[in-house]
């Protein structure tokens, strides 16, 4: 099982991308035994799938940036992440982002929260890049 999800994450699939990324928080082998989990592989998968756009993602990314308040940059980063997750949030989900950006906003000066905005325009930006190139219909060599 986990030589196909990563196969398909490698392939680009963001949600594949994202169990991944679990799979690798949590320790877990094929096996579904608990092993060391390794937050760099977890990390690397949630971006990959934030950078498509995958809300939860997003939301998983700023959570564990969150989780590093002592470094200024990082709350940014959570901000940044959490602001674009709430795009395409809803409910109980979004009301959760939205309660954890306050709550990591709160201590950012003025210029720390227009950064968190360029942040997330950025962010968002180039996610549109990506779904738009993946919605391109492939060329059929021969075809019309």
């Amino acid at each position: 099982m986990m030589k196909h999800l990563l196969q398909a994450a490698e392939g680009g699939d963001a949600e594949s991308q994202f169990n991944l990324g679990i799979i690798y928080e949590n320790g877990l082998d094929d096996s579904r035994y608990a092993v060391e989990g390794s937050l760099p592989q977890a990390m690397r998968w949630f971006l990959a799938a934030a950078e498509q756009g995958l809300p939860r993602a997003q939301l998983k990314l700023a959570e564990m940036h969150a989780a590093e308040p002592d470094m200024a940059e990082s709350s940014v980063t959570a901000c940044g992440w959490y602001l674009l997750a709430m795009t395409s949030l809803r409910g109980a989900h979004l009301q959760k982002a939205q309660s954890a950006y306050q709550r990591a906003a709160f201590r950012l000066t003025s210029s720390q929260i227009a950064e968190v905005s360029r942040f997330a325009e950025g962010r968002q930006r180039k996610a549109l890049t990506i779904s738009a190139i993946s919605d391109q219909p492939e060329m059929v060599e021969g075809g019309a």
